[in-house]
C-alpha cells in the first residue's frame, strides 16, 4: 500500500483541518444561504482562521463536522467549528474563520451589509443551534 501525504505520520496532516473548516462553512453559504460564487452580488474574503488542536484523527477516519455562529456583525461573521472522530465524544480539533461579505465587483463591504438571505441563514446557526454536514 502507498502512503498519501495525509497519513505520513499515521494522523491527518494540518492542512486538511484548514480543507475541513473552510468546506463545512463554504457548503453551509451555499447550501442554506442561496450563496452562488459566480453569479451572488456578494462574496464573503476570508480575513482570519485558526485551529486549536486537542487530539489527533487517525488517518483515513471518518469525522464529523459542527458548525456554528460565534458572532454576526452587520457585514462580518465570525464561524466555529468542531471535528469529532465519528462516533466518539472528545472533539479533536475547533477552528474557525472571519468572512467578511462584500460586494463581488468592488470587493468593498455594502452600506447596507450582507445580504438579508445571507443574514437568515446564519442566524439559524447563531441561535446556538449546530450545524451538521
Amino acid at each position: 500500500m502507498r502512503r498519501s501525504d495525509n497519513d505520513v505520520y499515521h494522523h491527518m496532516n494540518n492542512s486538511i483541518y484548514a480543507f475541513l473548516i473552510d468546506s463545512i462553512v463554504n457548503a453551509y453559504l451555499i447550501e442554506k444561504c442561496g450563496l452562488d460564487p459566480a453569479t451572488s452580488a456578494q462574496v464573503g474574503l476570508v480575513v482570519s482562521t485558526y485551529c486549536d488542536y486537542f487530539g489527533s484523527v487517525g488517518y483515513p477516519s471518518v469525522l464529523d463536522l459542527g458548525l456554528r455562529v460565534v458572532k454576526l456583525g452587520k457585514s462580518s461573521v465570525m464561524y466555529e467549528v468542531g471535528i469529532f472522530e465519528q462516533g466518539q465524544d472528545p472533539v479533536r480539533a475547533v477552528g474557525g474563520s472571519v468572512h467578511v461579505f462584500v460586494e463581488s465587483q468592488s470587493r468593498r463591504p455594502s452600506k447596507d451589509g450582507m445580504e438579508a438571505k445571507m443574514r437568515q441563514g446564519l442566524e439559524k446557526l447563531l441561535e446556538n443551534e449546530t450545524a451538521k454536514l
